[in-house]
Protein backbone atom coordinates (compact mmCIF):
# COMPACT_ATOMS: atom_id res chain seq x y z
CA UNK A 1 0.00 0.00 0.00
CA UNK A 2 1.22 3.58 -0.71
CA UNK A 3 2.40 5.82 2.65
CA UNK A 4 -0.18 8.65 1.26
CA UNK A 5 -2.91 5.87 1.61
CA UNK A 6 -1.68 4.54 4.97
CA UNK A 7 -1.02 7.86 6.40
CA UNK A 8 -4.62 8.78 5.25
CA UNK A 9 -6.45 5.80 6.26
CA UNK A 10 -4.58 6.16 9.94
CA UNK A 11 -5.47 9.75 9.97
CA UNK A 12 -9.28 8.81 9.18
CA UNK A 13 -9.76 6.86 11.69
CA UNK A 14 -8.36 9.68 14.09
CA UNK A 15 -11.06 12.04 13.14
CA UNK A 16 -14.23 9.81 13.89
CA UNK A 17 -15.28 13.05 15.84
CA UNK A 18 -16.54 14.68 12.53
CA UNK A 19 -16.37 18.62 11.46
CA UNK A 20 -16.72 20.28 14.95
CA UNK A 21 -15.66 18.57 17.79
CA UNK A 22 -17.20 21.07 20.25
CA UNK A 23 -21.08 20.11 18.99
CA UNK A 24 -20.05 16.13 18.97
CA UNK A 25 -19.11 16.84 22.98
CA UNK A 26 -21.74 18.90 23.27
CA UNK A 27 -24.47 16.79 22.11
CA UNK A 28 -22.61 13.62 23.90
CA UNK A 29 -22.59 15.04 27.22
CA UNK A 30 -25.79 15.75 26.81
CA UNK A 31 -27.46 12.08 25.63
CA UNK A 32 -25.02 11.33 28.62
CA UNK A 33 -26.61 13.72 30.84
CA UNK A 34 -30.34 12.05 29.85
CA UNK A 35 -29.56 9.05 30.07
CA UNK A 36 -27.95 8.80 33.30
CA UNK A 37 -30.68 11.56 34.77
CA UNK A 38 -33.54 8.65 33.57
CA UNK A 39 -32.06 6.12 35.30
CA UNK A 40 -31.80 7.43 38.56
CA UNK A 41 -34.69 9.11 37.95
CA UNK A 42 -36.70 5.68 37.39
CA UNK A 43 -34.90 4.22 40.28
CA UNK A 44 -35.82 7.07 42.76
CA UNK A 45 -39.73 6.42 40.98
CA UNK A 46 -39.89 2.85 41.41
CA UNK A 47 -38.22 3.34 45.30
CA UNK A 48 -40.85 6.33 45.77
CA UNK A 49 -43.88 4.13 44.43
CA UNK A 50 -42.82 1.22 46.27
CA UNK A 51 -42.56 2.68 49.67
CA UNK A 52 -45.88 4.08 49.22
CA UNK A 53 -47.56 1.56 48.32
CA UNK A 54 -45.99 -0.33 51.95
CA UNK A 55 -47.03 2.72 53.49
CA UNK A 56 -50.59 2.30 52.60
CA UNK A 57 -51.47 -1.35 52.80
CA UNK A 58 -49.97 -0.75 56.49
CA UNK A 59 -52.20 1.88 56.97
CA UNK A 60 -55.28 0.06 55.46
CA UNK A 61 -54.73 -3.00 56.66
CA UNK A 62 -54.40 -1.84 60.32
CA UNK A 63 -57.38 0.22 60.35
CA UNK A 64 -59.35 -2.81 58.96
CA UNK A 65 -57.49 -5.03 61.27
CA UNK A 66 -58.75 -3.02 64.28
CA UNK A 67 -62.51 -2.69 62.60
CA UNK A 68 -62.86 -6.29 62.72
CA UNK A 69 -61.66 -7.22 65.95
CA UNK A 70 -64.36 -4.54 67.28
CA UNK A 71 -66.87 -6.33 65.23
CA UNK A 72 -66.40 -9.59 66.67
CA UNK A 73 -66.99 -7.92 70.29
CA UNK A 74 -70.14 -5.82 68.74
CA UNK A 75 -71.81 -9.14 67.13
CA UNK A 76 -71.78 -10.96 69.99
CA UNK A 77 -73.29 -7.95 72.12
CA UNK A 78 -76.15 -7.86 69.37
CA UNK A 79 -76.66 -11.51 68.65
CA UNK A 80 -77.25 -11.84 72.78
CA UNK A 81 -79.70 -8.24 72.42
CA UNK A 82 -81.93 -10.23 69.54
CA UNK A 83 -82.39 -13.46 71.38
CA UNK A 84 -81.80 -12.82 74.80
CA UNK A 85 -83.36 -10.57 77.65
CA UNK A 86 -85.06 -7.42 76.85
CA UNK A 87 -82.26 -5.84 79.34
CA UNK A 88 -79.61 -6.77 76.38
CA UNK A 89 -81.45 -5.00 74.02
CA UNK A 90 -81.77 -1.81 76.04
CA UNK A 91 -78.58 -1.85 76.25
CA UNK A 92 -77.98 -1.96 72.80
CA UNK A 93 -80.54 0.66 72.34
CA UNK A 94 -78.51 3.01 74.80
CA UNK A 95 -75.55 2.33 73.76
CA UNK A 96 -73.25 4.97 72.74
CA UNK A 97 -70.56 5.12 69.95
CA UNK A 98 -66.52 5.04 70.65
CA UNK A 99 -63.84 6.87 69.00
CA UNK A 100 -63.89 7.60 65.38
CA UNK A 101 -66.99 5.63 65.03
CA UNK A 102 -69.20 7.15 62.34
CA UNK A 103 -72.50 4.65 62.83
CA UNK A 104 -73.66 1.45 63.80
CA UNK A 105 -76.72 -0.11 62.00
CA UNK A 106 -78.38 -3.20 63.13
CA UNK A 107 -80.96 -4.64 60.00
CA UNK A 108 -83.23 -7.32 59.59
CA UNK A 109 -82.64 -9.42 56.61
CA UNK A 110 -85.06 -7.55 54.64
CA UNK A 111 -82.98 -4.40 55.38
CA UNK A 112 -85.05 -2.63 57.53
CA UNK A 113 -82.95 -0.73 60.62
CA UNK A 114 -83.53 -2.29 64.26
CA UNK A 115 -81.02 -0.25 66.00
CA UNK A 116 -79.32 3.03 64.13
CA UNK A 117 -76.96 5.32 66.16
CA UNK A 118 -75.00 7.66 64.17
CA UNK A 119 -72.43 10.74 64.96
CA UNK A 120 -74.12 12.86 63.43
CA UNK A 121 -78.16 12.81 62.96
CA UNK A 122 -77.68 15.42 59.91
CA UNK A 123 -76.44 13.13 57.79
CA UNK A 124 -78.46 9.70 58.94
CA UNK A 125 -80.06 9.73 55.21
CA UNK A 126 -76.40 9.23 53.53
CA UNK A 127 -75.17 7.23 56.20
CA UNK A 128 -77.74 4.58 55.13
CA UNK A 129 -77.48 5.19 51.78
CA UNK A 130 -74.15 3.57 51.51
CA UNK A 131 -75.78 0.13 53.16
CA UNK A 132 -78.50 0.13 51.03
CA UNK A 133 -78.66 -3.10 49.57
CA UNK A 134 -75.64 -4.07 50.68
CA UNK A 135 -75.77 -8.31 52.00
CA UNK A 136 -73.08 -10.50 52.50
CA UNK A 137 -72.40 -14.03 53.95
CA UNK A 138 -69.34 -13.12 55.46
CA UNK A 139 -66.97 -10.29 56.16
CA UNK A 140 -66.77 -7.30 54.07
CA UNK A 141 -65.09 -3.92 54.37
CA UNK A 142 -65.04 -1.18 52.23
CA UNK A 143 -64.04 2.48 51.94
CA UNK A 144 -66.28 4.79 50.58
CA UNK A 145 -66.75 8.90 50.44
CA UNK A 146 -70.34 10.53 51.41
CA UNK A 147 -70.90 12.56 48.87
CA UNK A 148 -73.52 15.60 49.29
CA UNK A 149 -74.71 17.07 46.34
CA UNK A 150 -74.82 20.91 45.25
CA UNK A 151 -78.72 20.88 45.40
CA UNK A 152 -78.22 19.49 49.12
CA UNK A 153 -78.96 22.15 51.76
CA UNK A 154 -76.24 20.00 53.51
CA UNK A 155 -73.79 20.71 50.93
CA UNK A 156 -72.02 24.57 52.02
CA UNK A 157 -72.05 23.10 55.24
CA UNK A 158 -69.96 20.23 54.64
CA UNK A 159 -68.21 20.91 51.17
CA UNK A 160 -64.78 21.47 52.97
CA UNK A 161 -65.09 18.36 55.41
CA UNK A 162 -63.20 14.97 53.99
CA UNK A 163 -66.24 12.52 54.34
CA UNK A 164 -64.00 9.52 53.77
CA UNK A 165 -65.63 6.33 55.91
CA UNK A 166 -64.36 2.59 56.67
CA UNK A 167 -67.55 0.27 56.34
CA UNK A 168 -68.05 -3.14 57.13
CA UNK A 169 -70.82 -5.02 56.55
CA UNK A 170 -70.99 -8.20 58.67
CA UNK A 171 -74.18 -10.97 59.13
CA UNK A 172 -75.22 -12.05 62.34
CA UNK A 173 -75.46 -15.51 62.73
CA UNK A 174 -77.99 -17.61 65.22
CA UNK A 175 -77.73 -21.51 64.65
CA UNK A 176 -76.54 -21.83 60.88
CA UNK A 177 -78.91 -18.79 59.80
CA UNK A 178 -78.53 -14.95 59.63
CA UNK A 179 -81.01 -13.31 61.37
CA UNK A 180 -79.46 -9.69 61.33
CA UNK A 181 -76.76 -7.63 59.41
CA UNK A 182 -74.44 -5.21 61.58
CA UNK A 183 -73.40 -2.43 59.67
CA UNK A 184 -70.17 -0.15 61.32
CA UNK A 185 -68.14 2.88 60.23
CA UNK A 186 -65.40 4.74 61.56
CA UNK A 187 -63.82 8.19 60.15
CA UNK A 188 -61.43 7.64 57.57
CA UNK A 189 -60.90 11.10 57.11
CA UNK A 190 -57.30 11.28 59.57
CA UNK A 191 -55.85 8.14 57.73
CA UNK A 192 -56.37 9.44 54.34
CA UNK A 193 -54.92 13.25 55.08
CA UNK A 194 -52.04 11.34 56.72
CA UNK A 195 -51.61 9.53 53.42
CA UNK A 196 -52.05 12.24 51.51
CA UNK A 197 -49.29 14.29 53.56
CA UNK A 198 -46.63 11.55 53.11
CA UNK A 199 -47.56 11.39 49.30
CA UNK A 200 -46.99 15.10 49.32
CA UNK A 201 -43.67 14.76 51.61
CA UNK A 202 -42.45 11.86 49.49
CA UNK A 203 -43.46 13.70 45.82
CA UNK A 204 -41.50 16.87 46.75
CA UNK A 205 -38.30 14.71 48.04
CA UNK A 206 -38.26 12.90 44.38
CA UNK A 207 -38.51 16.06 42.82
CA UNK A 208 -35.66 17.40 45.07
CA UNK A 209 -33.92 14.33 44.29
CA UNK A 210 -34.40 14.67 40.48
CA UNK A 211 -33.04 17.78 40.47
CA UNK A 212 -30.22 16.75 42.11
CA UNK A 213 -29.82 13.66 40.27
CA UNK A 214 -30.03 15.73 37.07
CA UNK A 215 -27.12 17.84 38.56
CA UNK A 216 -25.12 14.50 39.42
CA UNK A 217 -25.82 13.46 35.89
CA UNK A 218 -24.23 16.36 34.05
CA UNK A 219 -21.36 16.20 36.81
CA UNK A 220 -20.64 12.29 35.77
CA UNK A 221 -21.19 12.72 32.13
CA UNK A 222 -18.61 15.56 32.25
CA UNK A 223 -16.22 13.45 33.82
CA UNK A 224 -16.65 10.68 31.64
CA UNK A 225 -16.17 12.71 28.61
CA UNK A 226 -13.11 14.70 30.21
CA UNK A 227 -10.61 11.80 29.03
CA UNK A 228 -11.77 11.34 25.98
CA UNK A 229 -11.64 15.34 25.16
CA UNK A 230 -8.76 15.09 26.57
CA UNK A 231 -7.10 12.14 24.05
CA UNK A 232 -8.61 14.16 21.22
CA UNK A 233 -6.83 17.57 22.04
CA UNK A 234 -3.64 15.52 22.13
CA UNK A 235 -4.32 13.66 18.85
CA UNK A 236 -5.58 16.69 17.45
CA UNK A 237 -1.86 18.78 18.00
CA UNK A 238 -0.33 15.35 17.20
CA UNK A 239 -1.93 15.77 13.75
CA UNK A 240 -1.13 19.47 13.17
CA UNK A 241 2.70 18.74 14.73
CA UNK A 242 2.84 16.15 12.78
CA UNK A 243 1.89 17.63 9.65
CA UNK A 244 4.21 20.77 10.41
CA UNK A 245 6.93 17.68 10.67
CA UNK A 246 6.51 16.27 7.69
CA UNK A 247 6.10 19.62 5.04
CA UNK A 248 10.00 19.99 5.58
CA UNK A 249 11.13 16.75 4.62
CA UNK A 250 8.74 16.40 1.53
CA UNK A 251 9.93 19.43 0.11
CA UNK A 252 13.36 18.04 0.83
CA UNK A 253 12.58 14.72 -1.35
CA UNK A 254 10.67 16.55 -4.04
CA UNK A 255 13.11 19.23 -4.70
CA UNK A 256 15.77 15.75 -4.99
CA UNK A 257 13.34 13.59 -7.26
CA UNK A 258 13.25 16.98 -9.77
CA UNK A 259 17.25 17.74 -9.79
CA UNK A 260 17.70 13.34 -10.16
CA UNK A 261 14.98 14.14 -13.52
CA UNK A 262 16.97 16.66 -14.37
CA UNK A 263 20.34 14.61 -14.22
CA UNK A 264 18.50 11.43 -15.11
CA UNK A 265 19.17 9.92 -18.33
CA UNK A 266 16.20 10.33 -20.17
CA UNK A 267 16.88 7.09 -22.29
CA UNK A 268 16.67 4.86 -18.84
CA UNK A 269 12.45 4.47 -19.18
CA UNK A 270 12.71 2.51 -15.80
CA UNK A 271 14.58 5.07 -14.21
CA UNK A 272 12.41 7.70 -15.30
CA UNK A 273 9.34 5.92 -14.51
CA UNK A 274 9.96 5.42 -11.42
CA UNK A 275 10.95 9.09 -10.24
CA UNK A 276 7.88 10.21 -11.88
CA UNK A 277 5.98 7.75 -9.65
CA UNK A 278 8.46 8.94 -6.88
CA UNK A 279 7.77 12.77 -7.75
CA UNK A 280 3.50 11.86 -8.35
CA UNK A 281 3.35 10.21 -4.71
CA UNK A 282 5.46 13.15 -2.99
CA UNK A 283 3.23 15.84 -4.35
CA UNK A 284 -0.17 13.57 -3.22
CA UNK A 285 1.09 13.68 0.49
CA UNK A 286 2.22 17.35 0.13
CA UNK A 287 -1.38 17.96 -0.65
CA UNK A 288 -2.78 15.88 2.14
CA UNK A 289 -0.32 17.80 4.53
CA UNK A 290 -1.28 21.01 2.98
CA UNK A 291 -5.02 20.08 4.13
CA UNK A 292 -4.36 18.43 7.36
CA UNK A 293 -2.62 21.63 8.08
CA UNK A 294 -5.54 23.90 6.74
CA UNK A 295 -8.06 21.62 9.01
CA UNK A 296 -6.15 22.27 11.82
CA UNK A 297 -5.74 25.68 11.65
CA UNK A 298 -9.80 25.67 10.87
CA UNK A 299 -10.38 23.98 14.01
CA UNK A 300 -7.89 25.84 16.08
CA UNK A 301 -9.52 29.45 15.03
CA UNK A 302 -12.77 28.21 15.17
CA UNK A 303 -12.50 27.15 18.71
CA UNK A 304 -10.96 30.69 19.93
CA UNK A 305 -12.89 32.43 17.73
CA UNK A 306 -9.86 33.67 14.95
CA UNK A 307 -11.56 35.01 12.48
CA UNK A 308 -9.46 38.21 11.37
CA UNK A 309 -13.03 39.92 9.52
CA UNK A 310 -12.42 42.78 7.10
CA UNK A 311 -14.19 44.58 4.68
CA UNK A 312 -12.73 43.61 0.71
CA UNK A 313 -14.05 42.97 -2.32
CA UNK A 314 -13.88 39.57 -3.59
CA UNK A 315 -14.51 39.51 -7.08
CA UNK A 316 -10.95 40.59 -7.74
CA UNK A 317 -9.68 37.39 -5.68
CA UNK A 318 -12.22 35.34 -7.62
CA UNK A 319 -10.51 36.51 -11.11
CA UNK A 320 -7.62 35.53 -9.63
CA UNK A 321 -8.56 32.05 -8.84
CA UNK A 322 -9.66 31.45 -12.20
CA UNK A 323 -6.92 32.80 -14.06
CA UNK A 324 -4.80 30.26 -11.49
CA UNK A 325 -7.40 27.13 -12.36
CA UNK A 326 -7.55 28.29 -16.23
CA UNK A 327 -4.59 26.19 -17.38
CA UNK A 328 -6.03 23.00 -15.90
CA UNK A 329 -9.41 23.89 -17.22
CA UNK A 330 -7.84 24.61 -20.74
CA UNK A 331 -6.14 20.86 -20.13
CA UNK A 332 -9.87 19.32 -19.37
CA UNK A 333 -11.01 21.13 -21.60
CA UNK A 334 -13.39 22.47 -19.53
CA UNK A 335 -15.09 26.22 -19.44
CA UNK A 336 -14.58 28.22 -16.74
CA UNK A 337 -17.12 31.00 -16.25
CA UNK A 338 -17.79 33.90 -13.61
CA UNK A 339 -20.74 35.26 -12.74
CA UNK A 340 -20.38 38.72 -10.43
CA UNK A 341 -20.99 42.30 -10.38
CA UNK A 342 -18.63 44.95 -10.63
CA UNK A 343 -17.82 44.74 -7.09
CA UNK A 344 -18.24 43.04 -4.77
CA UNK A 345 -17.47 44.24 -0.83
CA UNK A 346 -18.29 41.35 1.79
CA UNK A 347 -17.23 41.20 5.50
CA UNK A 348 -15.35 38.32 6.49
CA UNK A 349 -11.79 36.69 6.77
CA UNK A 350 -10.32 37.28 3.07
CA UNK A 351 -8.14 34.22 3.12
CA UNK A 352 -10.53 31.87 4.43
CA UNK A 353 -13.46 32.86 2.06
CA UNK A 354 -10.71 32.76 -0.70
CA UNK A 355 -9.86 29.34 0.55
CA UNK A 356 -13.65 28.34 0.29
CA UNK A 357 -14.26 29.33 -3.28
CA UNK A 358 -10.97 27.54 -3.99
CA UNK A 359 -12.11 24.33 -2.59
CA UNK A 360 -15.66 24.40 -4.46
CA UNK A 361 -13.77 25.27 -7.78
CA UNK A 362 -11.50 22.56 -7.48
CA UNK A 363 -14.21 19.66 -6.27
CA UNK A 364 -16.11 21.06 -9.43
CA UNK A 365 -13.22 20.59 -11.53
CA UNK A 366 -12.40 17.34 -10.34
CA UNK A 367 -15.39 15.47 -10.94
CA UNK A 368 -16.11 17.73 -14.42
CA UNK A 369 -15.69 15.62 -17.53
CA UNK A 370 -13.96 17.01 -20.74
CA UNK A 371 -16.12 19.30 -22.34
CA UNK A 372 -18.12 19.82 -19.57
CA UNK A 373 -18.47 23.79 -17.95
CA UNK A 374 -17.86 25.38 -14.07
CA UNK A 375 -19.99 28.71 -13.53
CA UNK A 376 -18.77 30.71 -10.30
CA UNK A 377 -21.63 32.96 -9.21
CA UNK A 378 -21.48 35.91 -6.57
CA UNK A 379 -24.54 37.71 -5.38
CA UNK A 380 -25.89 39.49 -2.30
CA UNK A 381 -29.09 38.75 -1.04
CA UNK A 382 -31.14 40.91 1.36
CA UNK A 383 -34.53 39.90 2.95
CA UNK A 384 -35.96 41.96 6.29
CA UNK A 385 -34.53 39.16 8.52
CA UNK A 386 -30.89 38.43 6.95
CA UNK A 387 -28.59 39.83 4.17
CA UNK A 388 -26.17 37.17 3.05
CA UNK A 389 -23.42 36.76 0.61
CA UNK A 390 -24.30 33.89 -1.50
CA UNK A 391 -21.58 32.15 -3.54
CA UNK A 392 -22.47 29.45 -5.46
CA UNK A 393 -20.33 26.82 -7.75
CA UNK A 394 -22.71 24.86 -10.72
CA UNK A 395 -20.72 22.58 -12.38
CA UNK A 396 -22.00 19.77 -15.56
CA UNK A 397 -19.80 16.69 -13.39
CA UNK A 398 -21.13 13.40 -12.58
CA UNK A 399 -23.17 14.33 -9.78
CA UNK A 400 -23.58 13.08 -6.02
CA UNK A 401 -26.70 10.40 -5.28
CA UNK A 402 -28.95 11.49 -2.99
CA UNK A 403 -27.96 9.25 0.17
CA UNK A 404 -24.10 10.94 -0.17
CA UNK A 405 -25.59 14.24 -0.50
CA UNK A 406 -25.72 14.42 3.43
CA UNK A 407 -21.83 12.84 3.73
CA UNK A 408 -19.77 14.28 1.66
CA UNK A 409 -19.28 16.90 4.42
CA UNK A 410 -17.42 14.55 6.85
CA UNK A 411 -13.99 14.35 6.99
CA UNK A 412 -12.32 11.96 5.04
CA UNK A 413 -15.91 10.59 3.00
CA UNK A 414 -15.59 10.31 -0.90
CA UNK A 415 -17.78 9.64 -2.74
CA UNK A 416 -15.96 7.92 -5.55
CA UNK A 417 -13.22 6.68 -4.14
CA UNK A 418 -11.20 5.56 -7.38
CA UNK A 419 -11.93 8.65 -9.27
CA UNK A 420 -10.84 11.11 -5.81
CA UNK A 421 -7.68 8.73 -5.46
CA UNK A 422 -6.53 9.25 -9.12
CA UNK A 423 -7.07 12.76 -8.95
CA UNK A 424 -5.56 13.62 -5.55
CA UNK A 425 -8.38 13.84 -3.42
CA UNK A 426 -8.39 12.89 -0.09
CA UNK A 427 -12.07 13.74 1.62
CA UNK A 428 -11.08 17.00 3.14
CA UNK A 429 -11.50 19.60 1.52
CA UNK A 430 -15.45 20.08 1.72
CA UNK A 431 -15.43 19.54 5.08
CA UNK A 432 -12.67 22.54 5.82
CA UNK A 433 -15.13 24.25 3.58
CA UNK A 434 -18.02 23.26 6.13
CA UNK A 435 -15.68 24.56 8.69
CA UNK A 436 -14.93 28.07 7.34
CA UNK A 437 -19.12 28.54 6.54
CA UNK A 438 -19.51 27.65 10.28
CA UNK A 439 -16.99 29.91 11.36
CA UNK A 440 -18.89 32.71 9.98
CA UNK A 441 -22.19 31.58 11.37
CA UNK A 442 -23.20 30.67 7.50
CA UNK A 443 -24.15 27.35 5.66
CA UNK A 444 -23.00 25.20 2.53
CA UNK A 445 -25.10 23.21 0.81
CA UNK A 446 -25.75 20.83 -1.77
CA UNK A 447 -28.39 20.21 -4.69
CA UNK A 448 -27.08 17.19 -6.93
CA UNK A 449 -28.73 14.73 -9.62
CA UNK A 450 -26.29 11.71 -10.22
CA UNK A 451 -25.06 12.13 -14.23
CA UNK A 452 -26.84 16.25 -14.44
CA UNK A 453 -24.23 18.09 -12.03
CA UNK A 454 -24.10 19.67 -8.91
CA UNK A 455 -24.43 23.32 -7.02
CA UNK A 456 -22.35 24.03 -4.04
CA UNK A 457 -24.36 27.02 -2.50
CA UNK A 458 -22.16 28.47 0.49
CA UNK A 459 -24.68 31.52 2.72
CA UNK A 460 -22.55 33.93 4.54
CA UNK A 461 -24.29 36.38 6.87
CA UNK A 462 -23.28 40.35 6.39
CA UNK A 463 -22.23 42.86 8.80
CA UNK A 464 -24.88 45.82 8.58
CA UNK A 465 -22.91 47.95 7.30
CA UNK A 466 -21.83 46.38 4.40
CA UNK A 467 -25.38 46.20 2.60
CA UNK A 468 -25.10 49.39 1.20
CA UNK A 469 -21.81 49.34 -0.01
Amino acid sequence: MRLSEVLGTRLRKLNLLGQNEKTVFVQTRKRLTLFYSIILTSFLAVFVTLTLFVFYMVITNDQEQALRLLSDREVSMAERALIGSGGAWREQEHRSLMGNQVFYYLTENDGHLIINQDKNDELHGHYVALIKGWVTDGIEVRRMAINISKNDPLYEKYKNIDMDVLVLARPIIHEGQRIAMLYMAVDNAFYSSIIKWIVVVFVSFALAFSVMGVLLSRWMARRTLKPIEIAYNSQKDFVSNASHELRTPLSVILSGVEVLGMEADKENQFMMKTLGTMKHEVKRMSGLITELLALARSDAEQDAAGLKKQLFDVRPIAEQMIESFSKIGSEKQIALKLVAPEKMVVYGDRDKLAQLMYILTDNALKYTQPGGHVEIALEKHSSNKLDEFILSVKDTGIGILPEEQLKIFERFYRTDKVRSRKEGGFGLGLSIAKTIASAHKGEITVESESGKGSVFCAKIPLEPDTTSI
